[in-house]
């Protein structure tokens, strides 16, 4: 059974706080396990249930790391990315290094078939090349994808 309103961290990080939910979660842990190679450590937090959010995990997970990117296949318009965000923009501001990242599906309808829908999902790739930025200081912002959008909250 899983405990509703309470996130698990599905990788214990320094230098970046991934969250994510649902089939996301996948790709967050691979992004995760790529960045180990760059000597990059990212937590990962499987946010399990929206509502009630988890935020006590979310905002103990952004004090430690400095660093947030929020990950879901969702449309980033109104989504759970942007909650996610401005709680760490309004309780845990102090502690932001870097802008918070949110890489979200696209704003546009849902695809009609299963390799549509796939081509939306954000990738291991792009969560890499976002928590590179933001801990190296660079690039903050990866480039948007053809699928995929990335902004900073």
């Amino acid at each position: 059974m899983v405990p509703i309103g309470q996130a698990a961290v599905r990788r214990t990080g320094s230098d970046v706080t991934i969250v994510s939910y649902a089939k996301t979660v996948g790709v967050c842990l691979k992004a995760a396990e790529a960045l180990s190679a760059k000597q990059v450590s990212a937590e990962v937090i499987d946010l399990r249930s929206l509502k009630p959010l988890d935020e006590a995990a979310i905002l103990t997970s952004v004090r430690k790391t400095g660093r947030l990117i929020v990950v879901h296949e969702a449309s980033g318009l109104c989504g759970i990315a942007a909650e996610v965000a401005a709680l760490a923009a309004t309780r845990a501001f102090d502690a932001l290094r870097a802008p918070v990242v949110r890489l979200t599906g696209p704003d546009a309808p849902i695809a009609s078939s299963w390799i549509l829908e796939q081509a939306a999902v954000p990738q291991p790739e792009v969560v890499v090349r976002a928590a590179l930025g933001l801990v190296r200081g660079t690039d903050r912002v990866p480039q948007r994808e053809p699928a995929v959008t990335a902004t900073v909250a």
